[in-house]
């Protein structure tokens, strides 16, 4: 019989992770963090919650499964952040462009080297001991985003991963969600990333919410920006976005502007997209070079670059979900203060990678699953009444390392 745990995320947005075990075999579903780890012992955040209660996986005493595995639906920290803290060689499968931007962004030094890593080609199932496990393209900011289907030989499982149903590749979206209604789940993990806020769409500045964007809504504010700008225009991106990358420095064009970008970012993009990039900087091009003549350019820049920026003479600050992420996140105020104090106008260009409310029961509605769990969200319980009130499906809020099974699912 399978036996469902849910080993964290339940009221946190990310570090969402589900184990499902049958026997000598096991299969988890993303393996990440959603809280700050400095200084903690693998011991010691396991005792907060931060860590999943997994010891044997940190070298922690005997594992007693034979076949298992961990499948990762996307390549954010809050779904893979952990698996740089693994201590057994487990295999490890993500979708074929998230291993290649994971293997990018190891030899870049951004994220540590990691064993065990496996490319997992879209529909096409892979046999771990006792369960069948299959990802399916999907939409959210990290273009290489998977939903996961599990089978046990009896019944069929199904986890969202973070989705979305506004962006470029609907059509994904719903292919998936037609061969998971195919297979009439018996549990679907969805996310509720939106139901954790006042505002339909998850902002950076709660104070001062911006206007939620599509990705090509966005592209023509930036168009705007950049054609509105006499001087120098400055945008902070998310470098696992490759997609918006190659997009910005298109919209560049398209403006009259070259863009130049940072070794990391640049990397990424000739990698990932195939698109060689206008400049590097420090590379081709100076920061005295665009001083002189600043209406021709597009930077790219990071926080931790900000002191570069000093000097130069920039018309408008473009937030376009870089890093800080949102003023849940000390560092948002630094940034905030930092361009004041430099008189550089702060604007936010922001396209979530979340399906809003309405989608997220839209989505549950096209699937029609025995039970939904809603998870990733700091308010899973406002998702459980929208789905319980407009949807067919078993509503399960479910605890914490508890193990469940089909026959009584909320039952310990």
């Amino acid at each position: 019989m399978t036996q469902i745990r849910f080993l964290n995320g339940l009221t946190t947005i990310g570090g969402n992770i589900v184990e499902f075990s049958n026997g000598d075999s096991r299969v988890i579903m993303d393996f990440g963090v959603a809280a700050d780890l400095t200084n903690e012992t693998i011991e010691s955040a396991m005792a907060a919650g931060k860590l999943p209660q997994v010891p044997e996986l940190f070298g922690e005493g005997p594992d007693a499964f034979a076949h298992e595995a961990i499948f990762i639906s996307h390549l954010h920290i809050d779904h893979m952040g952990a698996l740089q803290y693994l201590k057994r060689d487990i295999p490890i499968y993500l979708s074929a462009p998230s291993y290649q931007l994971y293997q990018t962004l190891i030899a870049l030094g951004v994220e540590k080297p990691v064993a065990n890593l496996h490319p997992l080609p879209f529909e096409t199932p892979i046999q771990i001991g006792a369960f069948s496990v299959e990802g399916f393209a999907s939409d959210h900011d990290e273009p290489g985003v998977m939903a996961l289907l599990v089978g046990d030989g009896t019944r069929w499982f199904g986890h969202s991963g973070d989705v979305r149903l506004n962006g470029p590749h609907l059509d994904r979206v719903k292919n998936w969600a037609a061969a998971f209604r195919d297979k009439k789940l018996a549990m679907f993990m969805v996310e509720g990333t939106t139901f954790s806020f006042a505002s339909p769409a998850p902002v950076e500045d709660s104070a001062h919410p911006s206007v939620p964007l599509t990705e090509d809504t966005l592209q023509e504010r930036l168009e705007e920006q950049l054609k509105a700008a006499p001087q120098l225009v400055v945008i902070n991106p998310y470098i696992r976005n490759y997609a918006r990358l190659e997009n910005i420095q298109a919209t560049a064009h398209r403006a009259g502007r070259q863009m130049v970008w940072g070794k990391n970012d640049a990397t990424v993009l000739k990698t990932m997209c195939g698109v060689e990039p206008d400049f590097v900087l420090d590379d081709d091009i100076h920061l005295r070079t665009i001083q002189a003549d600043p209406s021709h350019y597009l930077l790219q820049n990071d926080f931790d670059q900000l002191a570069q920026l000093a000097d130069l003479p920039i018309s408008v600050y473009l937030h376009s979900n870089g890093e800080p992420l949102g003023d849940y996140d000390p560092r948002f105020k630094q940034l905030q203060d930092w361009l004041a104090d430099h008189e550089i106008p702060l604007v936010f260009l922001s396209c979530s990678g979340h399906a809003l409310r309405q989608d997220l029961v839209t989505l549950v509605r096209w699937i029609a699953p025995q039970i939904v769990v809603p998870w990733h969200s700091f308010h899973p319980e406002r998702e459980a009444q929208a789905l319980d009130e407009q949807t067919k499906a078993q509503v399960l809020l479910p605890e914490k390392d508890l193990y469940y099974d089909l026959d009584e699912p909320d039952q310990d």
